[in-house]
């Protein structure tokens, strides 16, 4: 059973190294200072590892604030026993419908920019914010599975907060750790609200690796070679808690697409040029994953930083010609 606290077990471990470093002086029940010794290092071992699990369960810290604007209405649906802040746009007719969801440590007014060059021509914009940002609750363990389980459940009942009457087409756009999430909901038509078929895909820097995140996150904390494989099962015994579906024996590969998820609709990639957070490799494997898979347009973008960037004049042309190879009345 997993602590509701991220650091819970770090705490119990150290805290009976503690008693197990008195134990070795004042000897009560058995008095052998060497027992209490190896039973001190044990406890620190142990204390160690679990620091290290959890702090690959890196969370966001400190949330950044919601977009406040009196145009925009706020929605707060639960699942399982989590708030998730729901920003939508409604321009009160019929129209194409676009779902942002930011990424990582970002929040709605991160992605405000992009949605309001939607809004600007006419469209219903939603921005779910991740567990863990803006007004969202947080997760005692962060991490995309549990995030895209919450996302996945508010996708299905959209239509509680616009009306299918009012949407003509639907469309995902994700970026960084959003375009991840997106990446793998996009292929479940099950949880596509308003019974018509997901339009397309609109992935900016996307995140799309996460074994490169976890070994960059290893590499950060030094953790020495031969401790790795007990520490990656030790993380895996969290994950298997909390997803059961998990398959230890697949590792890290399976967090990766293609494994983690092809789209089944036609994907636009958008990619910073110059990605100083996630570097080329995870646009590299989509170029690989998805060219023959799925109708697949991609573009490096020289004047596209990964983050910031909330206008970009490349990045809304490029996205201007890819929308116009849909019905027409997408741009009216």
């Amino acid at each position: 059973m997993i602590f509701n606290s991220r650091w819970s077990r770090t705490f119990v471990w150290t805290g009976c190294a503690v008693l197990s470093a008195i134990s070795i002086r004042v000897a009560p029940v058995i008095d052998s200072p060497t027992f209490w010794t190896l039973i001190m290092v044990f406890c620190l071992v142990n204390a160690y590892l679990e620091f290290l699990v959890s702090a690959l369960f890196i969370s966001p810290g400190k949330a950044k604030l919601s977009l406040n604007s009196p145009s925009w209405s706020s929605h707060y649906p639960t699942f399982d026993s989590k708030v998730t802040h729901i920003q939508l746009y409604h321009q009160n007719k019929t129209a194409p419908f676009v779902v942002f969801i930011h990424g990582w440590r970002g929040s709605s007014v991160s992605v405000s920019q992009r949605a309001q060059w939607f809004i600007d021509k006419g469209w219903h914009v939603a921005i779910i914010e991740l567990p863990g940002h803006g007004s969202s609750s947080p997760l005692p363990r962060w991490n995309a599975i549990t995030a895209s389980k919450h996302i996945q459940f508010h996708l299905k009942s959209l239509d509680s907060i616009l009306e299918s009457r009012y949407v003509s087409h639907l469309f995902f756009y994700g970026h960084s750790m959003g375009g991840y999430i997106c990446t793998r909901i996009s292929r479940e038509p099950e949880i596509i609200p308003y019974q018509i078929p997901l339009n397309g895909l609109i992935l900016e820097s996307p995140l799309l690796l996460y074994s490169n995140i976890a070994h960059g996150i290893i590499q950060r904390l030094r953790i020495p070679k031969f401790i790795r494989p007990l520490h990656m099962k030790r993380v895996f015994r969290d994950v298997v808690v909390m997803h059961p579906d998990v398959d230890v024996l697949d590792g890290l590969k399976q967090f990766d697409i293609p494994l983690w998820g092809v789209p089944s609709v036609p994907t636009l990639c958008l990619q910073s040029m110059n990605d100083k957070h996630l570097g080329r490799d995870h646009y590299n494997a989509a170029v690989s994953e998805f060219t023959d898979k799925i109708p697949f347009t991609h573009h490096l973008i020289e004047s596209l930083s990964h983050s910031g960037a909330r206008k970009n004049v490349e990045r809304e042309a490029l996205l201007l010609e890819w929308l116009e190879e849909f019905d027409s009345l997408l741009l009216k």
